[in-house]
């Protein structure tokens, strides 16, 4: 059996038309070093998902791509280690990325968020497969594997909030709730592992720069409501003008 890799959710505009095989990508003969590596995480991340990693074997993904087992084990020495590589290598890699960007004391907030999201949707586009089995097997992870994946999401939420709670400080940002806004953002980038296909119109630093500019949009507050210095006087200004402006609008409605 050939396995099909991925499928088509209507996103024709960005995303390339038709189903992908294994066999279609390469041939056992051509199927060498880390693109075979690759092609086995890819086949095994959809078996997991739509199998769960109990109801997979290596026979199943090794059947699936027309290897033998064997070819399987040179790679990943048990179904075990190919979960790990699907789950905490890629999330460990989204950890340290945003941790990375928010430790630099030389990015203002928009500058850091723009940096945040367009890594990590850039991670997300490169190794969607990782993120897809992340995101959908979860429950088939031992304890030890559970609890690093969970803490990796949540440090990467926590550095997403802590630059949109900078920005709504410093007066850049709207106010809006700093957890929800950057689960939010965090969401989107995460969706795109299983609508984007690279062969498309666009590739994968395109799809990052617009959803980093969805982002920063989504929250800028606009220009004449920035504060020229962040600090609690140039705010009060904002808010006197802000009172005067609604006492011109009850005193008109008034005559």
């Amino acid at each position: 059996m050939v396995y099909t890799i991925g499928s088509q959710l209507g996103f024709n505009d960005c995303v390339a038309t038709g189903s992908t095989t294994v066999n279609d990508i390469s041939t056992k003969a051509t199927l060498k070093g880390e693109a075979l590596r690759s092609a086995i995480l890819d086949v095994a991340a959809t078996l997991f998902i739509e199998r769960g990693t109990g109801g997979t074997s290596i026979q199943d993904i090794a059947e699936a791509l027309g290897l033998s087992r064997t070819a399987v084990y040179y790679y990943f020495k048990n179904k075990e280690q190919i979960q790990q590589s699907l789950t905490e290598e890629v999330l460990s890699a989204a950890r340290k990325l945003a941790g990375d960007t928010v430790a630099r004391d030389d990015l203002d907030p928009v500058t850091a968020l723009r940096a945040l999201v367009t890594q990590h949707a850039d991670l997300i586009l490169s190794r969607p497969a990782e993120f897809r089995v992340a995101d959908r097997t979860e429950a088939d992870l031992s304890p030890k594997q559970r609890v690093s994946v969970q803490n990796a999401r949540r440090n990467v939420l926590e550095n997403f909030s802590h630059v949109i709670e900078r920005g709504i400080r410093e007066g850049v940002f709207r106010m809006v709730d700093a957890h929800v806004a950057a689960f939010s953002l965090i969401g989107m980038c995460n969706w795109s592992a299983w609508w984007y296909k690279p062969e498309g119109r666009l590739d994968r630093a395109n799809v990052a720069e617009i959803m980093a500019d969805m982002a920063v949009n989504s929250l800028l507050r606009e220009a004449a409501r920035r504060p020229e210095v962040p600090d609690v006087r140039e705010s009060l200004r904002l808010v006197r003008e802000d009172l005067d402006y609604l006492e011109k609008l009850v005193l008109s409605d008034s005559k």
